[in-house]
């Protein structure tokens, strides 16, 4: 069998009722946290921008957007919400696959699945499914799209997509093999976003939204794909990635058993992922009391595929011009952490904050393998002191990884500070007590 068969087969005999309910409960916890960080990016230029250009798109506005009380076309809002659930990147990864699938399929399952059903149960399976199956395609490309240059959520995301959207429009299963093979031909996104900080990254969110939606309509439609889009001469991972790396046998590995929506990590810090580990061990400096006048440098050791995104340049990274150039520059990030003990959106009103500029500047890298990575995003640092001691941190596991997680009561605490900047604190609340009997429910929003 193929792997599209395979894959497909698992998606369409699929029962809610024997979905684990830990994996239920965890997809609602999800799901909470994307509409958080989509609430939470509200007054975002580029959110309010592309509000505006779906605005004058949308005719048939029935479909609520989560930035404000509007209602757009049921795509064009599925789409808005999800460049806002990826706009401050503050939003979940699964770590090992590299991916942001639940700014993806949070607002599908949502937005546009209420739109088209209230079958609430069958848009949480929606949901899974797609976690299940994007994950999987991340994790086999073993981290090599992005040494290709592209987006990781941009191209296994789409596999994810098409693979909720089957679920929402109860694709048979000839028709989801179709849809899994047409997948392949719009996997689009590149990393290019790195050199100045725009806003391509969060539309390859949108165009993988719709692109999902349109494929799992042209499947159902009975348009052809190609069986062997994981295998074949042009597949996925040639085209994408760097095929001999990759390992392919991880697209079933423990199908139905091992269930990547747990494999989850929710962010405690709203920056790149990669420099979580890294801040963690900043935060550890700051808590042994240390001085900035006390560290003479700083140098760091990171994994190969972290160091585009965090690292380098590194005379640009020093001064990041932007707060989304400084949410991926791991030496600006550090010198927030070891200062103030946290980052939070406040954070990045400190661009010319001259003691994290001056403190960021101590800070080097080098290349090295790490064992944990990228199944977490852990951090290495050896930091030399003016007096010539030198002190070691390391943090195997970052905080907020599945194996080293956020309390149910951080979690709720995220929600509720993301959603103060549009709702009260009743309304957060309801919404809160909403997402989390999400089941129970005949429409959202």
């Amino acid at each position: 069998m193929f792997y599209s068969e395979i894959l497909a087969d698992f998606i369409f005999n699929l029962k809610y009722e024997n979905i684990p309910n830990v994996v239920i409960q965890r997809a609602k916890e999800l799901m909470l946290d994307s509409l958080g960080t989509a609430i939470a990016a509200s007054k975002e230029e580029c959110v309010l921008n592309v509000f505006k250009t779906f605005e004058n798109l949308s005719i048939e506005k029935n479909t609520s957007v989560w930035i404000n009380d509007q209602k757009l076309d049921p795509i064009y809002a599925t789409m808005l919400n999800g460049i806002a659930s990826h706009m401050l990147d503050f939003d979940d990864t699964h770590t090992e696959a590299i991916l942001h699938a639940s700014a993806i399929l949070t607002p599908l399952c949502l937005s546009y699945g209420f739109s088209i059903n209230q079958d609430a149960k069958k848009n949480i399976k929606a949901f899974i499914v797609g976690w299940e199956i994007a994950a999987r395609v991340g994790i086999a490309s073993k981290g090599t799209f992005h040494k290709r240059g592209f987006h990781t959520t941009a191209i296994a995301g789409i596999f994810g997509s098409v693979s909720a959207s089957a679920i929402l429009l109860d694709l048979n299963k000839e028709q989801i093999i179709n849809a899994l093979g047409l997948a392949g031909s719009f996997a689009s996104g590149i990393n290019e976003f790195l050199s100045n900080g725009s806003n391509s990254k969060v539309l390859h969110i949108a165009n993988v939204i719709k692109n999902g939606i349109m494929i799992a309509h042209f499947a159902k439609n009975n348009t052809s794909g190609p069986l062997s889009i994981f295998e074949g001469r042009d597949n996925i991972f040639k085209c994408f990635g760097i095929e001999e790396e990759c390992d392919k046998t991880e697209l079933n590995k423990g199908l139905g058993e091992i269930w990547q929506t747990m494999q989850v990590s929710i962010k405690p810090y709203p920056s790149c992922h990669f420099a979580h580990g890294f801040i963690d061990c900043a935060i550890a400096l700051r808590n042994d009391g240390l001085k900035a006048n006390e560290i003479k440098n700083i140098h760091c050791f990171v994994d190969e595929v972290p160091i585009s995104f965090i690292c380098d340049p590194l005379e640009i990274k020093y001064t990041p011009k932007s707060a989304y150039e400084a949410k991926f520059s791991m030496p600006f990030l550090m010198a927030l952490g070891f200062f103030d003990g946290q980052i939070t959106f406040k954070s990045y009103e400190n661009l010319k904050r001259k003691e994290i500029l001056d403190f960021a500047k101590k800070i080097t890298y080098e290349k090295r393998k790490s064992q944990g990575f990228p199944k977490y995003f852990p951090g290495h640092l050896k930091a030399i002191l003016q007096n010539g001691k030198i002190i070691q941190k390391d943090v195997f596991i970052n905080k907020g990884n599945f194996d080293n997680p956020l309390k149910f009561e951080e979690l709720k605490t995220k929600f509720l500070n993301n959603v103060c900047i549009k709702l009260n604190n009743k309304e957060a609340n309801d919404l809160f007590d909403f997402i989390m009997n999400l089941e129970k429910q005949n429409n959202f929003l």
